[in-house]
């Protein structure tokens, strides 16, 4: 070992054995004060699981699925001073499974916020942090845990039927990109607490997008598809509509009856939609270039964002059940007037959960259901494939049942069974095998897909 490296290696240490001992050490104060102090924690799971589904022609379900999930460390720099007034810093390393984003990058921060808050008038933030849409809600999606139903391993098991929608995400949601949010302190109902507390959530968000084909981009710093940008009837997020100036806000009611407790909230999203000039070139297997062989995607004005969302939560002893309802209206499609076209609609979802605690054991059982009138687009006999005229909707119907067990301080081993039945129009399906995203892979879109998903794992935190 040479004498630099020996050098660096204990100037490393040091400065290591350093900073924890300043994070852990208390800090000198006058009154109620405190210095800012760093803490730092996260988690990391491990999942593997397996799918029966009639179509497995699209590569998911051939074999048995073995991963490290959503993986993270927080650092957490928070202080206050004598009057009240508290302040924070928060970074959220994610290290993302498989080991690569779509930006080449194998960590990176989804995370990035500074926050002020003070018990008299709320809170503020700004940075790369989530907003109202998913601070205000608890619908039955909450309630279930596992490997995130839905919204996690199950959609790496599972061929989605073309045109089939999140059923937990609202168009225009922002997820963690670059914006400035305000929380108002409880305000009581009534003068009295026990007529409940209303807090109110608004955000803006500069620019929602993570590609889009144009525009500007100041949602952060990398080009990563983990920012609030959903493909929706798009072949990909490439050419797919993105928002800007987008505002989101939200209503938060909480009462507690001592024996049972209830939760109300509604959230509304407003965005102006936007797409950037598509290139069209003859040779499809250029990379950037998006399916120029089809007028519908050609098409460049759009509907602006107007997104809904409703959720209504009620517990008693170890019992908790929610329900949620989302309403996309037409978000980010395209008009399609001066075309001979109809967009259809972006979609609606409903969901319902049940949860029931005992001890160590967390059970959950949910339904979710969403459905998306599909575009009306003119036959076409002589495309490869051909396809007849399309329409019709792209539905879900979607149960999962969750098992929860802490078994020690930190870990968790959890378990879930997801049964679905999934179906869109086959001409969609034939319309959609036309663009890139199939061509070139030599792959064909889902018609309809039907079967059940099973994961298993375990989750570490600290």
């Amino acid at each position: 070992m040479s004498k630099k490296f020996a050098l660096l290696v204990a100037g490393l240490l040091c400065s290591c054995f350093m900073a924890e001992a300043s994070a852990a050490a208390p800090q000198a104060s006058t009154g109620n004060a405190q210095a800012p102090t760093l803490q730092i924690n996260g988690f990391t799971a491990i999942v593997a699981g397996n799918a029966k589904q009639k179509d497995d022609t699209n590569g998911k379900g051939g074999g048995a699925h073995l991963a490290i999930g959503s993986s993270n460390i927080f650092f957490t720099a928070k202080g206050n001073s004598a009057n009240g007034f508290h302040y924070k810093y928060r970074a959220a390393l994610e290290s993302y499974p498989g080991g690569k984003s779509t930006s080449g990058n194998s960590i990176y921060f989804t995370q990035n916020y500074i926050e002020f808050a003070q018990d008299s008038w709320g809170i503020f933030q700004a940075g790369n942090v989530v907003g109202p849409e998913d601070t205000l809600v608890e619908s039955g999606f909450n309630l279930l845990q596992g490997a995130n139903t839905i919204d996690g391993t199950f959609t790496n098991l599972v061929n989605s039927a073309e045109g089939v929608i999140e059923g937990v995400q609202m168009y225009g949601q922002t997820s963690k990109a670059m914006k400035v949010v305000y929380y108002t302190p409880g305000i009581q109902v009534a003068g009295s607490p026990t007529a409940g507390v209303i807090t109110l959530g608004l955000a803006f968000t500069p620019n929602t997008t993570r590609f889009g084909t144009g525009g500007k981009d100041n949602s952060g710093a990398t080009p990563d598809n983990a920012y609030g940008n959903n493909a929706g009837i798009y072949p990909d997020k490439s050419i797919a509509a993105y928002g800007v100036n987008n505002i989101s806000m939200g209503a938060n009611y909480k009462v507690d009856f001592k024996t049972w407790n209830l939760a109300l909230a509604a959230v509304y999203i407003q965005e102006k939609a936007k797409r950037g000039t598509p290139r069209w070139v003859e040779n499809q297997n250029v990379q950037g270039v998006n399916d120029g062989t089809l007028e519908f995607f050609k098409i460049k004005k759009v509907h602006h964002t107007r997104a809904t969302q409703f959720t209504a939560a009620v517990g008693s002893g170890a019992w908790r059940f929610a329900t949620g309802f989302i309403f996309n209206g037409r978000a980010r499609l395209p008009k399609t007037a001066s075309y001979g076209y109809k967009a259809g609609d972006a979609g609606k979802a409903w969901n319902i959960g049940g949860q029931y605690t005992i001890g160590a054991y967390q059970f959950a059982l949910g339904y979710f259901n969403t459905s998306r009138v599909l575009p009306k687009v003119p036959g076409r006999a002589g495309a490869n494939p051909a396809y007849g005229a399309v329409g019709g909707r792209a539905t879900s119907d979607i149960v999962s049942a969750t098992i929860d067990f802490n078994a020690l301080q930190g870990l968790k081993f959890f378990g879930e069974v997801d049964v679905f039945k999934m179906r869109t129009n086959a001409n969609y399906a034939k319309f959609m095998g036309n663009t890139n995203k199939y061509t070139s892979s030599s792959i064909v879109p889902t018609t309809k897909n039907s079967g059940a998903a099973v994961i298993v794992g375990t989750k570490l935190s600290f």
